[in-house]
């Protein structure tokens, strides 16, 4: 069974949606993308130690929600997420989709933790570890390789 929250760091989790993290800002954007995708470019933001702020997880949809700064929405344009003007905290813009039933909050460290999540790195690395998973799916020894390096 893979685990729903695969990641190198600690993160603080409030098994709850309500009430909403006190340091997230009135106004923000929303990011969605999946979970997989998501943890893993966090985990390198971290790495790196830019700035991430809480999300939201989804376990129905297996989506994480992440609030970026307000006025992202317009500017962001990719295959592997999708960005939304307003605090919503939806995972879909869809109203066929089905209704989320088990989500909660997740934030880095204190020591760790920012209002919200960098839009342009997290739109970076996104991008990045999208390109690397593919290219690991198109090579079956990718992950031989790259476990190698390590």
């Amino acid at each position: 069974m893979t685990p729903l929250l695969s990641t190198r760091h600690p993160w603080r989790l409030h098994l709850s949606e309500a009430p909403l993290p006190a340091m997230l800002p009135r106004e923000t954007d929303v990011v969605r993308v999946s979970v997989g995708l998501g943890m893993a470019a966090l985990d390198a933001m971290i790495d790196s130690g830019n700035r991430v702020g809480p999300l939201l997880c989804c376990i129905t949809h297996q989506r994480l929600l992440v609030p970026v700064e307000s006025g992202t929405a317009h500017l962001w344009s990719a295959a592997h997420s999708v960005c939304d003007t307003g605090p919503s905290l939806q995972c879909s813009r869809q109203a066929t989709e089905s209704v989320c039933h088990h989500r909660f909050w997740v934030a880095p460290p204190e020591s760790r933790a920012h209002p919200t999540t960098d839009p342009r790195i997290l739109h970076d690395r996104l991008s990045l570890v999208r390109a690397q998973m593919r290219n690991v799916g198109r090579h079956p020894m990718g992950l031989v390789r790259e476990a190698c390096r390590v």
